[in-house]
């Protein structure tokens, strides 16, 4: 128990604004990732109609 507590003790725990800025940089690289997954999902679901829809997709 007293090796957890004196490694513990060594923990360097972030300033405030370290904190905000992780957290920006975070949301960012999710809201990017959603985009990208978003896009890449559109263009399968397209590229996937026009191959088993055969290429018309007037009706």
């Amino acid at each position: 128990m007293r090796q957890v507590v004196a490694e513990l003790r060594k923990v360097v725990w972030p300033t405030q604004q370290q904190l905000i800025t992780y957290f920006f940089v975070v949301l960012v690289f999710v809201i990017a990732m959603m985009a990208l997954v978003t896009v890449l999902d559109l263009a399968f679901g397209k590229l996937v109609f026009q191959i088993f829809a055969g290429g018309s997709s007037t009706q």
